[in-house]
């Protein structure tokens, strides 16, 4: 009987020291909240960047260069950004994919989401563009869908083949039908476009 007695009592006391030890867990992992936690930032599987200063596109794919390819730009992009319709300037900054055109004149062509937000914001700070185009132009990107490509910030700026060495385009990013054909595949809707220096 003594020797139940001792078993029950340390039967017991195991219970009460596990109980005590899971408290004391529990109180540690409610100290932890998102709050305090940063997820680790990934690149996207797919990207595109294009660099005025070598004239060259690299296509990335799971964090890989697939290709670097001479292109042609608009004709004034030395002189920084697309200001507006018509200035021959191809833009900088960072765009999605939001259309993809295969009976293209230019052999295949994927469209940016020209003009971005802040395209919009110096349009209207300028009087370039009403407030109802500045809307607009919001209202698609928040959407990730093309924007108003027929405002006076110009528009329908693609990455297309048909390119010819020492050739400016009017704006846009010209490769050759070769490497478009690489690209293609890959430039599917929503994939992130950088331009720059």
């Amino acid at each position: 009987m003594k020797m139940r007695k001792s078993i029950v009592a340390l039967l017991v006391l195991s219970m009460i020291i596990g109980l005590m030890s899971f408290s004391v867990y529990a109180a540690t992992v409610r100290k932890v909240t998102t709050s305090n936690y940063t997820p680790q930032q990934t690149e996207p599987a797919t990207r595109i960047y294009v660099s005025k200063t070598s004239k060259e596109l690299t296509l990335i794919a799971d964090n890989k260069v697939i290709g670097k390819w001479p292109c042609s730009l608009g004709e004034f992009s030395a002189n920084g950004t697309k200001q507006k319709q018509g200035d021959r300037t191809t833009p900088n900054g960072d765009y999605y994919i939001c259309v993809r055109n295969d009976k293209s004149a230019y052999h295949l062509s994927l469209g940016l989401s020209y003009p971005d937000k802040a395209a919009a914001d110096r349009g209207f700070e300028q009087g370039i563009i009403t407030q109802e185009e500045k809307d607009a132009i919001y209202t698609a990107i928040d959407k990730k869908v093309c924007p108003p490509w027929n405002t006076a910030l110009g528009g329908a700026i693609m990455i297309h083949g048909n390119y010819q060495k020492g050739v400016p385009t009017a704006g846009c990013v010209a490769v050759s039908n070769d490497v478009m054909d690489i690209i293609w595949p890959y430039g599917q809707l929503g994939i992130k476009v950088s331009v720059g220096p």
